[in-house]
């Protein structure tokens, strides 16, 4: 505890009343914390190499008083850190425990996609989220594609299951129990959700690519397939990791775009035929041009054509190349680490 701070300035005081822990502080979470509150310090000590301090209230004295923290900074974010400027953070409490959690501001370059300049890119990566596959990946130039999810799917299978095993046989507090497996089935998700964002933007940056993602509206105005398959496309955290994909691009510089899916699933990537159908489980067949492939993958090659302008209904090799404006003059981006 570090009361040296008894006299704050009047903005920190205001901000320090608000962070007050009462008997019901869920409802003041999470508590903003601006940047000319908070001070992050390296100190090599046996708990921590870094520390927080942040403003609290003390009720007993009526006044402000500063507490330093230990903080958890990841190896690959602490020159980042170092080097750049705070922006609001929050503080929010998680079980007992309460954590900040502290953004940081970066001056990255975006492309700006305008099909009269030469590129300043060389790819584009396209996102088509799904129930099948949370999320599945295909490079526009040659057409590798990647698949991800199968953890995701398999976490939500295995506590949906428990959920129910525990209601059958009527727990004793059941429903805290449930409401504690429910928040660690989340944080295991949420967990997975990082990892899966940030392995497709390390792909975007290995292959100097833009990342476009289908219109989250496509998901859900997918046609009903039967209870399970609605229970599991609503009830799943599409706009989350959405949201990951995005901070995390920028924080790269890599432009991300949102493409209309219309039609994308039903016309063929190859020769822009709608004369297709599904076959099976996900697969897809043009019967103009011959195509078979998988059918998340030809819609994702859709979105990738239809995110630098071209028509989904030209033929891919008439689709031209790659065009973009040269780098802009940086545009700011914020970041959680």
């Amino acid at each position: 505890m570090d009361g040296e701070d008894s006299q704050l300035y009047s903005a920190t005081k205001q901000q320090a009343r608000r962070v007050v822990i009462q008997n019901n502080p869920e409802k003041k979470q999470p508590i903003r914390l601006r940047n000319d509150v908070i001070k992050l310090e390296e100190q090599d000590t046996e708990i921590s190499s870094y520390w927080v301090k942040i403003p609290v209230y003390n009720p007993e004295k009526g006044r402000g008083e500063s507490i330093w923290c230990p903080a958890i900074i990841p190896r690959k974010d602490r020159e980042d850190v170092k080097e750049c400027e705070f922006g609001d953070s929050e503080l929010v409490k998680h079980e007992e425990d309460w954590f900040v959690h502290l953004v940081i501001k970066r001056e990255v370059e975006l492309e700006t996609i305008r099909p009269d300049c030469p590129s300043s890119f060389s790819d584009v990566i396209a996102i088509d989220m799904g129930v099948r596959w949370v999320v599945m990946s295909v490079a526009l130039l040659n057409c590798e594609t990647k698949f991800y999810g199968e953890e995701v799917r398999e976490i939500r299978e295995h506590y949906k299951m428990l959920r129910k095993k525990i209601g059958k046989k009527k727990v004793r507090k059941g429903k805290q129990v449930i409401k504690k497996i429910g928040n660690k089935e989340s944080r295991k998700v949420e967990d997975r959700l990082h990892k899966i964002s940030r392995e497709i933007v390390e792909d975007a940056k290995e292959r100097d690519a833009i990342i476009a993602i289908g219109d989250l509206r496509g998901i859900r105005e997918q046609e009903d397939k039967g209870r399970k398959f609605n229970d599991k496309l609503h009830k799943f955290p599409f706009d989350k990791l959405k949201r990951f994909i995005e901070y995390k691009a920028e924080w790269e510089g890599i432009r991300v775009i949102e493409v209309d899916e219309r039609d994308t699933s039903k016309t063929c990537n190859r020769c822009g035929s709608q004369n297709t159908k599904r076959v099976g489980q996900g697969k897809f067949v043009c019967r103009d041009c011959g195509l078979e492939d998988n059918a998340d993958k030809n819609g994702a090659s859709n979105i990738a054509k239809r995110a630098l302008g071209k028509s989904i209904r030209r033929p891919l090799s008439e689709a031209g190349a790659l065009l973009a404006v040269p780098r802009t003059p940086a545009e700011k981006g914020e970041a959680k680490c």
